[in-house]
């Protein structure tokens, strides 16, 4: 259970971010500063989304910043970013986002459960503001694992 690894450490509460390249960028600080990914990570969630459009946004306000594990992957990992304000990512219907989670895979299979237990959080919509009202890492991770 991938989601029980999370820490306070894996959080990061009312970042500012100028566009969406900015907000991805910070929220890979976390992983970066770990050593789950490499520089070229980052590098390669901007180029795709820059190429592709915003095919990370998940649902509303939600994105789930990746790219593919041969881009510098070190270790499977998750991160937590709250913006505010809230980010535009060029999606129609789900813009502005305001949580990005930051993933890291190791390979094409690790974060399958990962992504279920992730559906399940992201399904219960009361949880789900309540994460992006989170004042505090504290109060963000309580809410995450309740």
């Amino acid at each position: 259970m991938m989601l029980e690894k999370v820490t306070l450490d894996d959080i990061q509460i009312g970042v500012k971010a100028v566009d969406w390249k900015d907000a991805i960028i910070k929220s890979s600080k976390i992983l970066l500063e770990k050593g789950s990914i490499e520089d070229i990570y980052v590098e390669e969630m901007i180029r795709v989304l820059s190429d592709v459009g915003p095919y990370i946004v998940l649902g509303k306000h939600v994105a789930l910043a990746h790219a593919r594990p041969e881009y510098g992957v070190n270790e499977l990992a998750l991160s937590f970013t709250t913006l505010e304000p809230p980010v535009e990512f060029g999606s129609e219907n789900f813009d502005p986002i305001k949580l990005i989670i930051t993933l890291a895979a190791i390979d094409s299979n690790s974060h399958i459960e990962m992504l279920g237990e992730l559906a399940d959080t992201l399904m219960n919509e009361k949880k789900v503001k309540a994460l992006f009202d989170a004042k505090t890492k504290e109060e963000f991770y309580k809410i995450l694992k309740a």
